[in-house]
């Protein structure tokens, strides 16, 4: 006889039960989503007025800058809809990476247009600024106004059945 408890056939365990969505997750979506549509109608507002402007660099400053929007924007909105089926550690670190990234890709690119005349360098913080940083403070209001409730499972020793209520 073993000292180790004896381990039942994988048939006869019973199977994980699917995560369910919760309120929290769909009001995380809808904030995210909402967010990521008011940033780009708001870039493409900036949009139509760099048209408008006599220099030719405006309208490419603030198409680069509004393709440096989705570049922050999107990743949050993809991350909204995968977290659910994430754990909490690698829900965290896909949010680290994704950040990172983000903001290398950004930088990156900052850096390689900074000197290219056919760019107008202020069209491009204006377009980033008003897509991305409207699409952050929208995102934040939003949840902050969501109650999230607090949907925790108490952890039970293996092999009870759940509670029922």
């Amino acid at each position: 006889m073993s000292p180790q408890p004896e381990t039942s056939d994988a048939s006869e365990r019973p199977a994980a039960a699917p995560r369910r969505r919760t309120a929290g997750d769909r009001s995380m979506q809808r904030a995210t989503v909402i967010a990521v549509a008011v940033g780009l109608v708001l870039d493409v507002i900036v949009l139509i007025v760099a048209a408008t402007r006599p220099e030719s660099t405006a309208l490419a400053g603030a198409l680069v800058g509004t393709g440096l929007t989705l570049v922050v924007v999107l990743p949050s909105m993809a991350i909204a809809f995968l977290g659910p089926r994430l754990s909490p550690m690698s829900m965290a670190a896909t949010v680290l990476g994704s950040w990172a990234v983000k903001m290398f890709v950004v930088i990156l690119i900052l850096l390689l247009v900074r000197d290219l005349p056919s760019l107008s360098t202020q069209w491009i913080g204006v377009a980033l600024l008003v897509g991305a940083v409207s699409a952050m403070i929208v995102e934040a209001t939003l949840l902050m106004r969501t109650r999230q409730p607090l949907d925790v499972e108490p952890a039970r020793p293996p092999g009870e059945p759940p509670a029922q209520q």
